[in-house]
């Protein structure tokens, strides 16, 4: 019985010396792959019904977004507009795919995200961007992460035929 309070103790002094040796900020801070899959698995749904309130409540209360077609927004309010004027415009009906590539620390708290995006159907004119890269900062607020900034690079558009 002592023996084994002792293998106890002892295990329970080893884990907490790894927990220990690992920085606070590695074991608490950084998104994982699950969460970026969330974060995107619920901007495609949002996006998917069209739900540009949901959206916006996956931004940071100041965060900035620039859109695929090049507009501004600053602030949820701003990018809530911003995401419903494009869901019942041009992106009426459509689904995106977000795919996380590389995902690097800025500073505490503070990431930056580069991936790439699709758009599929909904009645896009022609020259309204369907795909192409974005680059984010992420922020985690109380123990959630957020995008704070949001900038879209459309791929470039196919040269005229001659």
């Amino acid at each position: 019985m002592r023996r084994a309070r002792i293998r106890a103790i002892g295990l329970g002094i080893g884990v907490l010396a790894a927990l220990l040796s690992t920085p606070l900020t590695a074991r608490m801070q950084d998104p994982t792959e699950a969460e970026l899959r969330r974060l995107a698995e619920s901007y495609a749904q949002a996006w998917a019904k069209g739900d540009a309130r949901a959206l916006a409540a996956l931004y940071s209360s100041d965060a900035i977004r620039v859109g695929p077609e090049g507009g501004i927004a600053t602030g949820r309010a701003k990018i809530e507009q911003a995401l419903g004027l494009i869901l019942n415009g041009p992106y009426r009906a459509s689904k995106i795919n977000i795919t996380y590539g590389v995902t690097t620390r800025a500073a505490q708290d503070a990431y930056v995200s580069e991936g790439t995006f699709t758009i599929a159907g909904g009645m896009p004119p022609a020259g309204v961007p369907t795909h192409g890269r974005f680059l984010q900062t992420l922020v985690r607020v109380s123990g959630r992460w957020m995008i704070a900034g949001d900038g879209a690079i459309s791929a470039p558009r196919p040269a005229p035929a001659k």
